[in-house]
C-alpha cells in the first residue's frame, strides 16, 4: 500500500458534522475518503499502511490507535461513517433466507469463517441481504472512535455501482472491483442480481477464465454480456483488450457519476473506486 494525502483547501475540521467519511481497512493499512455533502464533492483522500502488517487479530487495537494518532481529529462527529474491511469472506442471499441466529451458518457454507471474527449482515437491495465476517476486536476498537459508524460488507460498495450503473434492463451486466489480490464480481441481468463473490487475482488471462466459467455456470452468453472494471491492477488495460474477445464490451469505470471530485484527488477516481462508491453505502 503506497502512502497518499490530499486534502482540498476548503477542508475545515471544525466542519466534519457536514462531512461523510468513508473508511476501508486491510491487513496492511487503511485508506478514508471525505465527502462533503453540502456541495456533493469529494475533498479527502488518504491511504496509508501500517507500521507493522496485522498479523494476529490480537494487533486490531493497535491498528485503530494508529490510525486516529495519525488523524486525530478522524474521531469528531460527522453526517455518516461508513466502514468496511477489505475481505473476500461475504457472501449475497435473498432477505428471505437470513436470521440473525443462522447467518454465521449460512455464511459458513461458502467461506471460511475464522474463529476471532464476528459475521454481519446488511440489507443492499430490496430483496438482497449481504452477509460478511470482519474480525470482531477490529470492529470494537473502531466503534470506540466512531461510535455511530455504519459497518458494511467490502462487496456492498461494488453491488450498489453496479446497480446503479446498468443502462438497459435487458443487459446481461458485469462489475469487477479489483482489490489486492482478489476480485469482487456482481452479475445481473438486468437488475436482477445473479451473482456476487470473489475471485483471486493472479494472471489476466486467470481472471479471463474464471468470469467466463462464471457466466457459463450462469448459463449467461459472453457475447451478450457486458463487464465494468473499477480499481487498480498493473495491466488493466491489458485485461480490457483480452476480455474484449470474449465478451460484447469492456469498459474501465472510474467513479460513480452523481458526485464531484476535488482537482487534487480526481486522478485517483479510478483507483479508488471501490472506496469512493461506498458512499453509496450511507
Amino acid at each position: 500500500m503506497q502512502k497518499l494525502e490530499f486534502f482540498d483547501e476548503t477542508f475545515d475540521i471544525d466542519r466534519t458534522e457536514s462531512y461523510e467519511l468513508s473508511i476501508q481497512v486491510a491487513l496492511n493499512g487503511f485508506s478514508f475518503c471525505i465527502k462533503d455533502h453540502t456541495r456533493n464533492l469529494f475533498i479527502g483522500l488518504v491511504s496509508c499502511p501500517f507500521n507493522n502488517p496485522t498479523v494476529s487479530p490480537d494487533d486490531w487495537s493497535d491498528q485503530v490507535k494508529f490510525i486516529s494518532n495519525a488523524y486525530s481529529w478522524i474521531s469528531r462527529p460527522f453526517k455518516n461513517v461508513i466502514f468496511s474491511y477489505e475481505s473476500k469472506n461475504f457472501t449475497l442471499a435473498p432477505a428471505v433466507l437470513v436470521e440473525p441466529s443462522k447467518a454465521k451458518k449460512l455464511l459458513s457454507l461458502t467461506t471460511p469463517i475464522n474463529e476471532l471474527d464476528e459475521v454481519r449482515y446488511n440489507s443492499v437491495t430490496n430483496d438482497s441481504v449481504s452477509v460478511f465476517s470482519v474480525p470482531s476486536l477490529l470492529v470494537t476498537s473502531w466503534l470506540k472512535v466512531q461510535s455511530k459508524s455504519k459497518i458494511v460488507a467490502f462487496c456492498d460498495s461494488t453491488i450498489q455501482s453496479h446497480l446503479i450503473s446498468i443502462k438497459e434492463q435487458r443487459d446481461n451486466s458485469v462489475t469487477l472491483s479489483l482489490a489486492d489480490g482478489f476480485g469482487v464480481v456482481v452479475i445481473s441481468i438486468g437488475d436482477k442480481i445473479q451473482h456476487c463473490g470473489s475471485l483471486d487475482i493472479s494472471s489476466i488471462d486467470d481472471i479471463t477464465f474464471h468470469l467466463l466459467n462464471i457466466c457459463k455456470g450462469l448459463d449467461l452468453r459472453p457475447n451478450n454480456t457486458i463487464i465494468k472494471l473499477l480499481g487498480q491492477h498493473d495491466k488493466k488495460s491489458d485485461l480490457q483488450i483480452l476480455t474484449s474477445r470474449f465478451f460484447k464490451d469492456v469498459s474501465l469505470t472510474i467513479n460513480i457519476e452523481q458526485s464531484h471530485f476535488s482537482y487534487l484527488i480526481g486522478k485517483y477516481k479510478s483507483r479508488f473506486a471501490n472506496l469512493f462508491n461506498q458512499s453509496l453505502c450511507a
